[in-house]
This record gives structure tokens, C-alpha cells and sequence, in this order.
């Protein structure tokens, strides 16, 4: 492997932007790595000065550290974040599934109630079954399952979270 190709490699450039830092063809690069020609000398200086940078910045454990340590705090502050978010966004829907099913069954009981009626040939009869459809069809099985779904999705975001917080 040519240094060129090994110090792109480490550093996540492409042959087109070693090519620049190199102030050299992309073509030219191209050609060297595939040892068909040689880069010119002020190119080789630059690749000289790059191996120098690499080898010192191994031994900057230091830097390298706190780099991380800084990573870290912003990782942590970053989950500290999110988590709260979601557990706000979990009562939140939690809530709303709680008031899902109470007027379920609060249509329901009306639902039963307008039939009673209905028997007894009551004219209230009619306005209350068909308020009690209504809230039925915005509060049936299927809508209490998608929040359902809501809810559960968030505690299964917040456990992700809380288990990268523990790593």
C-alpha cells in the first residue's frame, strides 16, 4: 500500500481531496498509487509533512482524551435531554389513552342508555344514540390501540436511551 493510499485511509479522504492537499492531478494520484509514476517532489515534501503530523498525533493521548471526555459530556447532557423528553412525551400520551378510554366507556354506557330509551319510545332517544356513535367511532378499539402503540413506543425509545446512558 502506497503512503498516499494509508494516509488517506486514516484520515477518511477521498483520492480527490489528497489530490488537493497534495496540489497535484487527481489523475497524477491515481497513477502514483498504482505505481505507474512518481509524485512530484513538492508533493513527496507534503506527504513527508503529513507522516510527521499522523506519527506526532499518536502520541497526543492527551488531546486525544479529552477530546473525548468532551464527546462523553456532550453525549450524556444530549441523552439527560432526550430522556426527559420522552418520559413528558410518554405521560403526556399515557394521559390521552386514559382519556381515550374513559369516554369509550362513557359512549358505551350512553350507547346503552339511548337503546333504553328507544324502547320506551322516548324523541331524546335518537340525539343520544347517534351522540353516542360518534364518540364510540372517535374513541373505539382501533384508536385506543394506535395510542396504545404511542405510549409504547416512547418506553421503548426511553429504555434505548436510559441503556446508551448506562454504556
Amino acid at each position: 500500500m502506497k503512503p498516499t493510499q494509508f494516509f488517506r485511509k486514516q484520515l477518511g479522504l477521498t483520492q480527490e481531496m489528497m489530490a488537493l492537499y497534495l496540489a497535484v492531478t487527481k489523475s497524477q494520484l491515481s497513477m502514483h498509487e498504482l505505481d505507474k509514476r512518481e509524485l512530484p517532489p513538492a508533493a513527496m515534501e507534503k506527504l513527508a509533512a503529513l507522516a510527521v503530523f499522523l506519527e506526532q498525533n499518536k502520541t497526543n493521548e492527551a488531546l486525544e482524551s479529552e477530546l473525548q471526555t468532551e464527546q462523553e459530556l456532550k453525549l450524556k447532557t444530549f441523552l439527560d435531554f432526550q430522556i426527559k423528553e420522552l418520559k413528558y412525551k410518554k405521560i403526556i400520551e399515557e394521559r390521552l389513552l386514559e382519556v381515550i378510554q374513559k369516554k369509550y366507556k362513557q359512549n358505551s354506557a350512553l350507547y346503552a342508555f339511548a337503546q333504553h330509551l328507544q324502547k320506551n319510545r322516548t324523541t331524546l332517544a335518537e340525539v343520544l344514540l347517534q351522540q353516542a356513535i360518534n364518540g364510540l367511532a372517535h374513541n373505539d378499539l382501533v384508536h385506543q390501540a394506535m395510542q396504545r402503540a404511542k405510549v409504547e413506543a416512547n418506553a421503548s425509545q426511553l429504555y434505548y436511551l436510559q441503556t446508551l446512558k448506562k454504556k
